[in-house]
């Protein structure tokens, strides 16, 4: 599901449709995700300006970004070509957001994710961790056009656009 809001994002903010449909299994029952059934597309080696990244929103963040309290991009980011997910159980754990102190839970009915597309400027850091390649992001404006996606029980939606001022409601 969440690929086709990827899709319809990039399309219409980026003129791009990024390939979001190759997919292979993981080697190795410990990879992220496969005790979970899911899959993870092949592994690409870098950060090009124009891939399509993602970034797991924590639920007290949603609302300072969407009222413009939050400006700043920073963390743990994915590119979405890495993985693939349903809903919010699948992406808890493809993404491992099951750390210490997380706010994150497999039980979530929604889970709020920003899409943009990476920049020459942006600084990604390769993180080691887990099966999915992840990378540190330092702090960036939040990109023009990005979005914030809601991946729910059983759909997915574009909820708002960022202009460059502020985040503009999609409809419904």
């Amino acid at each position: 599901m969440l690929p086709k809001v990827m899709n319809s994002l990039n399309a219409e903010l980026y003129g791009q449709r990024p390939s979001l449909t190759r997919d292979n299994q993981l080697s190795g029952d410990a990879a992220s995700g496969r005790e979970h059934g899911l899959t993870q597309p092949e592994r690409l080696p870098a950060i090009a300006p124009g891939t399509p990244m993602w970034k797991a929103v924590p639920p007290r963040l949603v609302g300072p970004y969407l009222t413009g309290q939050r400006s700043v991009l920073a963390g743990y980011v994915y590119r979405a070509t890495d993985v693939r997910f349903h809903n919010a159980a699948e992406a808890y754990h493809a993404l491992s957001l099951g750390w210490e102190d997380s706010e994150f839970t497999p039980a979530m009915s929604e889970l709020y994710l920003l899409a943009w597309l990476a920049r020459p400027v942006d600084g990604y850091t390769e993180a080691a961790g887990h099966g999915v390649p992840e990378f540190y992001l330092e702090p960036i404006p939040i990109p023009v056009g990005a979005g914030m996606c809601r991946l729910g029980t059983d759909s997915d939606r574009l909820v708002a656009r960022f202009d460059g001022l502020a985040w503009q409601q999609t409809e419904p």
